[in-house]
């Protein structure tokens, strides 16, 4: 027993492990809307351009640079917001249709682009299907910055495709960690819907 242990312990990618952990505490973090949900998103991030570069998805690598930016800004947004007085702090919103609109746009010309970029100068792992990934990711960790409802369902478009992605290059506890994202985002959906229709409430 304890040589299988030893065995399994060292069979572990220790890097995943960590990405593994950070990023589903970041998600249950930033459901509850805990500023530590940025720093602990920061390590997962970091972790994961490591394990990108080694799977060669390389837009997702390049993703989760761009991540560790956007976690800083959103990370000074939300201390920003959380030292006003309570009634001037920024609540939980409605994604306005001109973000959908404009998020759609970015979605197709951003997976045509970044995935010919892909296709034609990298050895990268299904590039289109890898480019659309980043490209809705990329909308989501804008929106949870912004604390638009919308950003839960960004994600589930996101890692519906990166599950699959990670699985065919055998990482399986990324594979559980996306699968535990999912699990995340549907009841991040609902604790915001919750949360929206009382701050509406409060503000009739």
């Amino acid at each position: 027993m304890f040589n299988f242990l030893t065995e399994l312990l060292g069979a572990l990618n220790w890097i995943e492990v960590i990405g593994v952990l950070a990023g589903i505490l970041g998600v249950w973090l930033s459901i509850k809307e805990k500023i530590l949900t940025w720093p602990t998103f920061i390590i997962s991030y970091t972790a994961y351009v490591y394990l990108g570069f080694n799977a060669e998805l390389f837009a997702n690598m390049t993703l989760n640079i761009v991540f560790i930016v956007i976690s800083i800004y959103g990370w000074r947004h939300w201390r920003k917001e959380q030292n006003k007085p309570n009634s001037a702090k920024s609540n939980i919103l409605h994604t306005p249709k001109k973000v959908w609109i404009y998020s759609l746009l970015a979605w197709a010309i951003g997976t045509l682009l970044i995935g010919t970029f892909l296709a034609s100068y990298t050895n990268s792992f299904l590039p289109y299907w890898d480019a659309f990934a980043t490209c809705t990711a990329f909308t989501a960790q804008w929106m949870l910055s912004r604390k638009y409802i919308g950003t839960w369902l960004c994600w589930l478009i996101s890692d519906s495709v990166l599950i699959n992605l990670w699985f065919l290059q055998g990482y399986t506890l990324t594979v559980i960690l996306f699968a535990s994202f999912m699990v995340l985002a549907t009841w991040g959906w609902f604790e915001w819907k919750k949360l929206l229709s009382l701050n509406n409430s409060s503000a009739h």
